[in-house]
């Protein structure tokens, strides 16, 4: 490489590095009372919620197949609860029409079938303690089923999302094992709200090992085997090589597909640049699209080009 070329690829990495943001993109997590009386007020709404029950026994076409390499994974991520996600600003329908137009944009610009899903935030971190002083709030059931529903009549995928507070992300699994039993119910872990035993959401910038990951991933695994569903997707976001430590040794099991995927906010070349740093040859990689962030947003086409090639995408 020139010394030119080396140059824009250090100012390219750097600016990828300060533009860097978590999923949530937002300066503080909510406190554990405020979204107690958040997700109250949704509750009341008349209509809004399902029940649990009833979504998991509903009849699911199940493919059997892994998502991956064949298909992309395109969601939208947030929480009903959180105005600054996209989850957030729109009506659970609204937001399974928008994950479906986007799918079906990176259907026509590849050559790969597209797989529509919400990116739900199951697991939030919290800036208090909160009742069990473990710093996140779980959804509530009805919620999730809301949401599961939703995105099964549009015919996608639910993600929940783990910001695990100084719980794990494998107790948080366990914790949720009722929803990672359902043949079309993915996980995430986002490790910059992992802050361990001592750490404070938003003051604390988490992190996780590939040891706590594949704890996770073991438990997904053991699920697959016991209810003899199809493989499952775990994304784990990232946006600094410190978070996450021992990424060698995290294991890709032929029941659960791992995702590496990129949370940078900035320019394309900023984005792009710092993708390339962190993607594994050996894992999936992900990309995420700030809509109201990035300073120019990317396209399908543009996205599609990327390499190494991008299995999973976010839009927040």
């Amino acid at each position: 490489m020139t010394s030119a070329g080396s140059r824009k690829l250090c100012c390219a990495l750097l600016g990828a590095v300060l533009l860097a943001a978590p999923a949530g993109a937002s300066a503080s997590p909510p406190s554990a009372a405020g979204f107690e009386r958040a997700t109250e007020r949704l509750l009341q709404r008349p209509g809004f919620g399902a029940d649990p029950a009833s979504v998991r026994s509903a009849a699911v076409r199940a493919a059997g197949e892994a998502l991956f390499p064949d298909d992309v994974y395109v969601t939208l991520y947030g929480a009903p609860q959180l105005s600054n996600t996209e989850l957030g600003t729109k009506s659970s329908k609204g937001a399974a029409r928008e994950v479906v137009r986007l799918a079906s944009r990176y259907e026509r610009e590849g050559d790969d079938d597209a797989v529509p899903g919400f990116d739900l935030i199951g697991v939030v971190a919290n800036s208090t303690p909160g009742p069990d002083r473990k710093y996140r709030t779980r959804q509530p059931d009805e919620l999730i089923a809301s949401y599961l529903e939703r995105i099964r009549d549009a015919g996608g995928r639910l993600m929940l999302d783990i910001q695990p507070g100084r719980s794990t992300a494998a107790k948080e699994v366990d914790a949720l094992e009722e929803w990672f039993a359902e043949p079309d119910v993915d996980a995430a872990i986002d490790p910059e709200w992992n802050v361990g035993p001592r750490g404070v959401p938003g003051q604390t910038t988490g992190s996780i090992d590939a040891a706590e990951i594949n704890a996770a991933s073991r438990k997904l695994d053991k699920l697959v085997d016991e209810g003899d569903l199809p493989p499952k997707v775990l994304v784990v976001h990232q946006f600094t090589k410190k978070m996450i430590r021992n990424r060698k040794r995290i294991k890709q099991r032929e029941e659960v597909q791992v995702v590496l995927n990129f949370d940078g906010i900035g320019s394309p070349d900023a984005k792009v640049a710092g993708y390339e740093a962190l993607a594994s040859r050996r894992l999936f990689n992900g990309f995420s699209i700030f809509l109201r962030l990035d300073t120019k947003v990317m396209s399908p086409a543009e996205v599609l080009g990327i390499v190494p090639a991008v299995r999973f995408l976010l839009y927040q």
